[in-house]
């Protein structure tokens, strides 16, 4: 019984680690076709620091959705530099809301 026990762990180690090799060599090796998706943008908030937009727009991205609020009542910390420094670096830039189950909806459409 305690063989069968161990075998079991074993082949449960083995299936995370086969798991985790096949994450990592996708997600590092993973690049979208450029022809398909001519257009680059990004995704960003408080907690991709502070940002040097002019690199970005040099690295071809086009765009940036930026949060801005969360929640009833929390506004992103970086939202207006954000906003103000990617719209001075040319790049097209949006705003979102990061919904969250915490609040009713009409709170948060309020914030």
């Amino acid at each position: 019984m305690k063989k069968r026990i161990v075998l079991w762990v074993l082949a449960g180690l083995v299936l995370a680690c086969i798991a985790a090799v096949g994450g990592l060599f996708y997600f590092h090796t993973f690049s979208p076709d450029r022809d398909r998706f001519p257009v680059r943008g990004i995704d960003v908030s408080h907690h991709q620091g502070r940002i040097d937009w002019r690199r970005v727009a040099a690295d071809d991205v086009a765009f940036a959705v930026i949060k801005a609020t969360e929640g009833g009542d929390h506004v992103d910390d970086a939202f207006a530099t954000n906003l103000r420094e990617a719209r001075e670096a040319g790049l097209a830039v949006g705003a979102y809301h990061f919904f969250t189950f915490c609040r009713p909806g009409g709170d948060q459409a309020r914030n």
